[in-house]
């Protein structure tokens, strides 16, 4: 992304980034590798790091989900003559109410969105293919719901996704997500729709297999 179609910074914020976003890793309990894109911002004299993980297996976030803040002690330190007295320096303020009001969530989403869409559709295609050739048992209908509601959650356009994943067209794809909502397989409209809680299980147990054949290859 073309960083100056960003969102104005408010006044004493900084973006400290050169490109769009940086991409990295971490680790969560249980030893799980993910990747994370990070912002990296200075806000009033202090460092603040926004996160977002890509592929995390309870759920795909539709916002930012990690904010690390913490003292910049080198911006503090170009402010005052080196040779100056510890004493003679005002006190820090800290992490006040105006310093989390200053935090750029807008701007650190809009920095990230486009990559993290990408990631995270990418993520989905591998952990759920390869998807059914024919569409007709409940089971591949439980298939075809899971795709939806994972790409709902990272992607505005999820049927457009399925369509380009697959090759087939929208309205394809349209006509097999409402015989799921017949079925009573998929609930909810549009991108609040939800795999109905009697399938949840079935749809669990499918992205356990499907992960599990990945992580076996």
């Amino acid at each position: 992304m073309d960083i100056s179609q960003l969102p104005t910074l408010p006044p004493g914020v900084e973006y400290l980034g050169k490109h769009a976003e940086a991409e990295e890793e971490v680790t969560l309990e249980g030893g799980l590798t993910l990747p994370i894109l990070r912002a990296r911002y200075r806000v009033h004299g202090l460092t603040v790091v926004i996160g977002w993980i890509v592929g995390h297996p309870m759920g795909d976030f539709r916002e930012p989900n990690s904010l690390h803040i913490e003292f910049d002690a080198f911006d503090y330190g170009m402010g005052y003559d080196a040779s100056s007295e510890r004493a003679e320096r005002p006190a820090f303020e800290g992490i006040t109410t105006s310093v989390l009001r200053s935090i750029p969530m807008a701007h650190a989403k809009a920095l990230m969105q486009e990559r993290y869409e990408q990631m995270s559709i990418a993520d989905i295609q591998g952990a759920l293919s390869p998807m059914p050739s024919r569409v007709e048992t409940d089971n591949d209908y439980v298939h075809i719901a899971a795709a939806y509601e994972a790409l709902a959650g990272v992607s505005i356009e999820p049927v457009k996704r399925l369509g380009e994943w697959t090759g087939e067209s929208v309205e394809t794809w349209s006509a097999r997500l409402r015989r799921a909502r017949a079925k009573g397989i998929l609930e909810g409209k549009g991108r609040a729709s939800r795999i109905a809680p009697a399938y949840r299980g079935a749809a669990n147990a499918l992205w356990t297999e499907m992960r599990a054949r990945k992580d076996s290859l």
